[in-house]
């Protein structure tokens, strides 16, 4: 069975959002031995939408479609569905019912646009939304033997109907185990030598790190391989599953009750930033400073001038004081700096594009790390926030670094 997956969504195409669905969705399809050939971006526009449906419907058995099931003028899937079929659209009045009961206790007038959430395809099949109000539907399509799945594009939403979805597909037991472990500080050849002896495993490396994809059909035999990499990978997973590092160490920061403060030069404020993507980061974020240039460092964090003047501002002697020095300011538990030359330009004989030095100190102790990292000027920065987040993580998990990544 083949499935193409469509998701929803101008901010998609344009590159103001990360779509997580389709990720979501593929993995899942193929742990119930669903073969997806493909997953399609479309913008919000109706001709492109049923356009990409039509194509999907003519290559595969299983069309799902996440996202534009909501009240306002981009949310067009029913509609696109409806076209790309040749059917009309109808109110589900049970639906209609509760939507014209939630909004009266609401106060809220319910217009013809929050009424549209009540609509699907002539003929098509319910699914009903446990935390929203959209609806969803699964539309069968007998003379083809094909189904069109549309689900909303809210993660808390989508999900729980996602498997209503497959229990009425008939699609609920699992033919394949899976498990993500999303790692940093490893090479990709060492990596590459450490699980040799894997065989169902691929890898998607990025500046992030490299997230490990297992899958077996045999349960057994995924326990163990599961358990052979997480033993051999150790304290280098940072999560098993999606979970960004920045929630990891949100979480352990939150669970010690330890604050943090940053000082940043090359990353611009991307690892408080990243700290402060986190939801109740208010609890443990007290700070942080961007020290872009010399005089920022010297005037705010109080470095010492003749010590940038003989060592540079990319150096150990300056990012072990701008890591002490904002750990003080701020009054945190711990704190974290970074100075580097992130590229394209900057570098010198002694001191090449991607070089960084990252400090961590918790007051008793202050370590400077020493990385070079090459890539883009902003996969430099994205890896060394990255590599920043990680020191943390393994300070409160009492883990010992040892990084090889180069």
């Amino acid at each position: 069975m083949k499935a193409i997956v469509i998701i929803t969504g101008s901010e998609f195409v344009q590159g103001r959002k990360q779509d997580k669905n389709g990720l979501f969705i593929a993995k899942n399809l193929f742990e119930r031995g669903v073969d997806v050939i493909g997953i399609i971006i479309s913008p919000d526009d109706l001709y492109s939408l049923t356009n990409y449906i039509k194509y999907a419907l003519d290559r595969s058995d299983l069309v799902f479609i996440s996202g534009g099931l909501g009240p306002t003028s981009d949310d067009i899937t029913r509609q696109a569905v409806a076209n790309a079929i040749g059917v009309a659209l109808i109110y589900h009045e049970e639906w209609l019912s509760k939507l014209k009961t939630e909004y009266k206790k609401a106060g809220v007038e319910i217009t013809q646009e929050r009424k549209s959430m009540a609509k699907i395809p002539y003929g098509a099949a319910i699914l009903e939304n446990p935390v929203g109000r959209a609806c969803g539907f699964i539309k069968v399509l007998d003379d083809v033997k094909k189904a069109i799945v549309a689900l909303p594009g809210v993660p808390s939403e989508m999900e729980p109907m996602f498997y209503n979805a497959l229990d009425k597909l008939g699609l609920k037991e699992k033919k394949k185990f899976t498990q993500l472990y999303r790692v940093f500080g490893i090479k990709e050849l060492d990596l590459n030598y450490l699980l040799e002896d894997v065989k169902n495993i691929s890898y998607n490396f990025s500046p992030k790190g490299v997230d490990i994809f297992l899958w077996e059909d045999n349960e057994k035999e995924f326990l163990q391989v599961k358990q052979k990499v997480k033993e051999r990978l150790g304290s280098m997973i940072y999560a098993e599953d999606n979970t960004e590092m920045e929630e990891v160490v949100g979480k352990l920061l939150k669970e010690k009750g330890l604050t943090v403060a940053t000082a940043e030069s090359s990353t611009g404020g991307l690892i408080v930033s990243r700290l402060v993507n986190v939801p109740g980061s208010s609890q443990y974020v007290l700070g942080g400073l961007v020290s872009y240039s010399n005089e920022a460092k010297i005037n705010i964090l109080k470095v010492k001038k003749e010590d940038i003047e003989k060592y540079g501002a990319v150096s150990e002697t300056v990012a072990k004081q701008m890591v002490e020095n904002v750990r003080g300011i701020f009054g945190s538990d711990i704190a974290v700096s970074d100075t580097g030359i992130a590229g394209p330009t900057g570098e010198t004989p002694d001191k090449p594009l991607g070089l960084h030095y990252i400090g961590f100190t918790d007051g008793k102790e202050t370590k400077v790390y020493k990385e070079i990292y090459k890539g883009s000027r902003n996969d430099v920065r994205l890896y060394i926030s990255q590599f920043a987040l990680n020191l943390i993580r393994l300070y409160l998990t009492d883990k010992e670094r040892s990084f090889n990544n180069g």
